[in-house]
């Protein structure tokens, strides 16, 4: 993840962390780790913290006692402890430190982590045990806070820096798989406030650069390793648990319309209404564009069935269109072929995460005057051209489906950057009253989402630059283990794009020697999930006539699988993954 992206998320989530507004929103932020049965937080520090002198005065004895480990000595008491806590913790927008509570509540030490900008990595930082009562626990709150590190940011490494003279920390770290890769030289300066470590001679003492590469080997493998799976936070719960206490009444809509500005700002669109899934935004689309029996709509072969039961929905015709060999998105050339006097329409399908071929697909649209409506459904994130795949037709449409990159269980959002149509598909989405009335003035539909569920929605999308780093560092894994066999052809990027790599998914070659049930059934055995790819859909038995199965998309829906590919898996895994599909070949 680059370093912007780093910097913004570090400080997102320190202010999510660092101002509850009650002791119920407080806990909720917190961090949960178990020393054998025993269970222990990690709890932020806040601004509830601030106000307590009993706070402050305990702070103040635990860092009498561990004066030897800090790089400044001078007098320490409560009133200059209570001015660190201000201006070293709560206003510093690059540190966290968490306390460390047993199920009692009692505070027996404290741990966090600090974003280095200008050097681009995150530190971990004021490790400190003030009560000794539970063998190994510094250890174990290390390993969490290691954990929530990777959970939140994805960082590769993770750095710290400690006195030589420490022997206990070093020792400490060492033992915890941290090595030493600088040393710099410091000599103690005095002043009439104290006195401070800095480089020079004579050498009195030493800082040591450590650092550790996370997702270490030591990482269990789960069993079964799945093929999807979330990635839910403290977070999703605190918006969750405030949504259910407090979102009601006058509040009743606080988090859906804050989900839906803050959904059309990431993205990139004027307007967004989330729905109860992406199935009733494509409905909804299609009403409001007109289309209606007798109308056409063109949809590539190879997609989940809601792109073409939408379709069927509003009585049109689904027109079955191949797909391009590379990509597996709808093939251009071949839709240039099914254009007929009733084309009303082209769904195109970012397929897995991967972008359809848009700057063509509008080109032909726009040519023809035929509508676009994009079913963004797993590409949330997913860029063509520097631009998010949804935002170039009429309307866009994504699911929160509990397997998808951002997941509120189910749930949709339907885009648009036209302010008419976009009215429009609001009106029929609450029954077609009149705004403001009971009065229905046409036959409409209810595909709302709630506030408790937009709750979940927010705060997903609130990390979504992490989850889609998270997913295509799983896609470049399985590249660079399995790029080099010739019976397999993974899924590609369209030219200029970006994919969000959802599912990560490959073909099998004819003569690979082994066919793709055989396949799966031996990554099965050795407890891997993996499901195959959407068949060619015109093979349903569900539509109102006969088409014609098109040839790419029949290739590759019965010879293509999705590997597991869940934003929560990592390297270890996705390695065994590896050497499993090596062996079958």
């Amino acid at each position: 993840m680059t370093s912007s992206i780093v910097q913004t998320d570090f400080e997102s989530w320190k202010v999510f962390l660092q101002k509850p507004s009650s002791l119920r929103e407080l806990f909720t932020r917190s961090y949960e780790f178990k020393l054998g049965n025993q269970s222990f937080s990690l709890i932020p520090f806040t601004n509830l913290d601030s106000h307590s002198e009993i706070t402050a005065e305990l702070l103040s004895e635990w860092r009498k006692d561990n004066i030897h480990a800090y790089p400044t000595r001078s007098e320490i008491t409560t009133e200059g402890t209570k001015l660190w806590f201000r201006d070293a913790v709560l206003d510093n927008p690059h540190r966290v430190l968490f306390w460390l509570m047993d199920s009692a509540l009692t505070r027996l030490g404290h741990i966090g982590v600090v974003f280095q900008p200008e050097q681009d990595v995150i530190e971990i930082d004021n490790v400190l045990r003030g009560v000794d009562l539970y063998p190994g626990l510094m250890t174990e709150a290390l390993r969490a806070l290691e954990n929530i590190i990777d959970l939140e940011f994805s960082v590769t490494s993770i750095k710290l820096r400690v006195l030589e003279s420490n022997n206990h920390a070093v020792k400490f770290y060492l033992n915890n798989g941290y090595v030493v890769t600088n040393k710099e030289q410091l000599k103690w300066v005095h002043n009439s406030k104290g006195s401070v470590l800095m480089p020079g001679n004579p050498v009195e003492d030493s800082f040591l650069s450590m650092e550790k590469q996370l997702q270490p080997n030591t990482v269990e493998i789960p069993n079964p390793i799945l093929t999807a799976g979330p990635s839910i936070s403290p977070r999703e719960i605190s918006y969750v648990t405030d949504a259910v206490s407090h979102g009601w009444n006058h509040n009743h809509s606080d988090y859906l319309s804050k989900f839906e500005r803050e959904f059309a700002d990431f993205v990139g669109v004027k307007n967004a209404m989330a729905t109860s899934s992406c199935t009733g935004a494509l409905h909804l689309a299609l009403l409001s564009l007109g289309i209606g029996p007798g109308d056409e709509v063109l949809v590539p072969e190879i997609t989940w069935v809601a792109s073409a039961s939408a379709i069927h929905y509003v009585g049109a015709t689904p027109v079955f269109v191949d797909v391009d060999p590379v990509t597996w998105t709808i093939d251009p050339i071949q839709i240039e072929k099914q254009i007929t006097s009733k084309t009303k329409a082209i769904i195109p399908v970012h397929l897995y995460g991967f972008a359809a071929s848009m700057k063509k697909i509008m080109e032909i649209a726009k040519e023809r005057n035929i509508f676009v409506v994009e079913d963004a459904a797993p590409a949330i994130g997913t860029l063509l051209e520097s631009k998010s795949a949804g935002t170039f037709g009429e309307f866009g449409c994504y699911s929160f489906q509990g397997a998808k990159l951002l997941v509120t269980g189910e749930g949709g959002m339907l885009v648009s950057n036209n302010d008419d149509l976009f009215a429009k598909a609001r009106k029929i989405q609450d029954h077609g009253r009149k705004p403001g009335t009971f009065w229905i003035e046409e036959v409409g539909y209810k595909y709302k989402m709630n506030n408790i569920t937009a709750a979940l929605g927010l705060a997903q999308l609130q990390r979504a630059n992490n989850q889609i780093e998270r997913k295509r560092r799983i896609n470049a894994w399985y590249r660079e283990g399995l790029g080099d066999l010739v019976h397999i052809n993974f899924q590609e990027e369209a030219e200029n794009s970006r994919s969000i790599c959802w599912m990560t998914s490959f073909s099998l070659n004819p003569d690979s020697g082994i066919s793709r049930e055989e396949l799966m059934g031996q990554l099965k055995q050795k407890g891997i999930d993996t499901r195959p790819v959407f068949p060619a859909i015109s093979q349903y038995p569900i539509w109102r006539y006969k088409p014609e199965t098109q040839p790419v998309a029949k290739l590759i829906g019965d010879t293509s699988i999705n590997l597991p590919s869940g934003v929560g898996l990592n390297k270890k895994s996705i390695q065994y993954i590896i050497e499993s599909i090596r062996s079958l070949f």
